[in-house]
């Protein structure tokens, strides 16, 4: 049944079986906060799987490039770090699950789903402000070094101008800057953010539950 059909079911029986009938609708809010709080851990377990495949399979031919403006250190080191801020994120999710999953007042389930958002949000505006600031630093860089640009951009020595040819790089590294944060942004948007909705909505009914006479 509904959240709100239990609702209205509730506030129109007799005085003496409401409170086995709130217990209902807290049991059915209860449920479906566990359900959403876990599909957020299991989606971003997917996720870290995801990346850390498709990082397996990429050649080693498209990380050289890195070498030539001493970026691997870099690029090493903080896909190490990224890592690491992942499982600590995919470890908070799994305690707010297991916080969630336990049957207390209202009042305490309505603080742990605030924290809930509260904790996805910071883990999507991490990995979106880190993949920008990442991409941002590393192209500072190899901009910075010119020749070296050029040499690896152009290998075969077309006859393209200098000028030209770092204008063309330019413009598609922002081009594909905006693009991946576009696919990130939406794939934020259709999983997490979609989950969070459904949350927030249990997280209304509660409140609206606990002003109910």
């Amino acid at each position: 049944m509904d959240l709100d059909k239990l609702k209205s079911t509730w506030k129109n029986q007799p005085e003496e079986t409401n409170k086995v009938s709130k217990v209902d609708i807290y049991k059915m809010a209860h449920s479906k906060s566990s359900s959403i709080v876990k599909w957020i851990l299991i989606i971003g377990i997917l996720e870290l799987l995801f990346w850390s495949g498709l990082g397996l399979i990429v050649p080693d031919s498209f990380l050289e490039v890195y070498k030539d403006f001493n970026l691997t250190g870099f690029v090493y080191y903080f896909t190490i770090l990224h890592y690491v801020v992942v499982v600590l994120f995919l470890v908070l999710f799994y305690k707010n699950y297991t916080a969630v999953a336990i049957h207390e007042s209202t009042k305490k389930l309505m603080n742990k789903i605030l924290k809930v958002r509260k904790t996805v949000k910071f883990y999507v505006y991490y990995n979106l402000i880190g993949f920008v600031v990442t991409t941002i630093v590393i192209n500072i860089v190899m901009f910075s070094h010119p020749d070296t640009l050029i040499e690896t951009m152009n290998p075969d020595h077309l006859e393209i101008s200098a000028s030209k040819l770092l204008s063309v790089t330019l413009i598609l590294q922002i081009a594909s800057l905006l693009v991946m944060l576009l696919i990130l942004w939406l794939f934020y948007k259709i999983t997490y953010g979609t989950l969070l909705k459904k949350l927030n909505k249990n997280y209304k009914e509660l409140d609206s539950l606990e002003h109910l006479n």
